[in-house]
């Protein structure tokens, strides 16, 4: 009698130990795998994705019964690749097309970020009974993923002063990324604001909702 007592209580608090848990893990992980991205074979980085992106999707999947979409998982796996693909063709340095490929990568890699970020922001929050207004979760998801992408300039600079890495090329090198990976962000935060409409004005939850009022 006493365990029947205990495990409502147990439960949800021991499904938000686990969420931190997962949190920190693949901030940790991603942290690592992106920051020593140009040092590895792509191959070495590819298999390293794949088992970032398994614990990404089983997570959701099996522990909080929410599946990602393919085209969710593919953005993920796109903002990696945009990044090996530049490291193996030895892109880096040069232009590609109006700009260069750094900043190409930035622009796309991080827009490709906000996807997910959007996705999992809207996901969870309508998980726990929270039906966030559009713009908000999009605002939210620039907000996200702009911090991180702030968090790998502060990795690099830590990667050039501590481990002797030649990361930052001339002093405007940073705020320069910085500006591409906002303005990648906000286009894919704009496009995916207009998917997630779509969707939710075409799938059999909000049509029951119409039909209902």
């Amino acid at each position: 009698m006493a365990d029947a007592a205990v495990t409502p209580v147990a439960r949800p608090y021991f499904r938000q130990v686990e969420f931190y848990i997962f949190s920190i893990v693949a901030f940790v992980g991603k942290s690592w795998l992106l920051i020593q991205l140009p040092y590895r074979l792509w191959y070495v980085n590819a298999l390293y994705t794949s088992l970032l992106l398994s614990l990404f999707y089983c997570y959701f999947r099996f522990r909080q019964n929410i599946t990602a979409p393919p085209f969710v998982i593919f953005c993920l796996a796109a903002a990696v690749a945009v990044d090996v693909l530049g490291n193996y063709l030895g892109l880096y340095g040069h232009m590609f097309g109006p700009v260069q490929f750094d900043e190409f990568a930035h622009f796309l890699g991080s827009g490709f970020s906000s996807v997910p970020a959007m996705w999992l922001l809207r996901a969870t929050t309508r998980r726990m009974g929270f039906r966030l207004p559009l713009a908000l979760v999009a605002f939210l998801g620039v907000t996200i993923t702009f911090s991180y992408c702030g968090w790998y300039e502060i990795l690099e600079l830590w990667d050039e002063q501590y481990f002797g890495m030649d990361r930052i090329h001339g002093e405007f090198d940073t705020p320069n990324d910085l500006q591409f990976d906002l303005a990648g962000i906000v286009v894919f935060a704009l496009m995916s604001s207009l998917i997630f409409k779509l969707v939710d004005r075409y799938s059999p939850e909000t049509e029951k909702v119409y039909s209902a009022s």
